[in-house]
């Protein structure tokens, strides 16, 4: 039951707390640098995806119980991001969301922007590269989300892929 209430406690935080006259974030968009890709070629995985993250020193935990929203019918695989000494209520988040081409990713890119619209929320540095979407989500400001712990990290793995 103590757990169950933390839990409530810790969602409803993230969900409110971190809201304050925050503005529309455009997505930093990856250029493939060799050539632009077709559906269903070259798709990236999870495996490929969090191996680059890690590749880059960033430390991460899979999420058992995942709250993260679906979007264009994919579920996200959510990962705690690992900062020594760091509260539990204080975790920052990065959702992996793997999908069938990038027609797909862009439409999940789509339905998050419209699910969001309906909340009054912290926005996540948000990463696209090919299939996947990836959300970074921090405890910035959205004047400080450019400065946050990870994001240069992610855009470095993102890159080496």
């Amino acid at each position: 039951m103590k757990n169950i209430i933390i839990a409530l406690i810790a969602m409803c935080c993230i969900l409110t707390g971190c809201s304050s006259n925050q503005t529309e974030k455009q997505p930093v968009i990856v250029k493939d640098k060799e050539k632009s890709v077709t559906e269903n070629e070259n798709n990236l995985t999870l495996d490929k995806v969090t191996t680059a993250l890690k590749s880059v020193g960033i430390e991460m935990v899979l999420e058992e119980q995942q709250n993260d929203w679906v979007l264009h019918n994919v579920k996200p695989n959510r990962f705690s991001v690992v900062r020594p000494n760091v509260k539990e209520v204080y975790k920052e988040y990065i959702s992996i969301y793997v999908y069938n081409s990038e027609a797909a990713r862009k439409k999940g890119l789509t339905d998050f922007k419209n699910q969001k619209e309906k909340y009054n929320m912290q926005i996540p540095n948000i990463f696209e590269y090919k299939n996947v979407l990836i959300l970074y989500w921090h405890h910035e400001t959205v004047d400080n989300a450019k400065d946050t712990k990870f994001n240069k990290q992610i855009e470095m793995a993102i890159q080496k892929i």
